[in-house]
């Protein structure tokens, strides 16, 4: 399993802090976190209703985030890290 995918996955359904790999970062409201056997696929919003979606084929596989934009999807690049967004909570 992808190690960033599974913290995802353990993190949810608490809102996830992403950080890509040109250091930009965002926070998400999980809508959903699956494994379909070594593939993941999940869905969150920002605070401002942007819909963002994540997809790695596997371990060896880079996890990678689009988010949508009128008339379709954008990417947004490679995830190198994830933590959750209130480390308290």
């Amino acid at each position: 399993m992808h190690t960033l995918a599974k913290r995802i996955h353990n993190i949810t359904p608490r809102d996830v802090r992403l950080t890509f790999a040109d250091d930009a970062d965002v926070v998400l409201s999980m809508r959903s976190a699956e494994f379909f056997q070594e593939a993941f696929q999940a869905e969150g919003e920002t605070d401002d209703g942007t819909v963002y979606r994540l997809v790695t084929d596997g371990e060896d596989d880079p996890l990678v985030a689009g988010k949508q934009v009128d008339g379709g999807w954008q990417s947004v690049g490679e995830v190198v890290a994830v933590e959750r967004a209130d480390p308290e909570a």
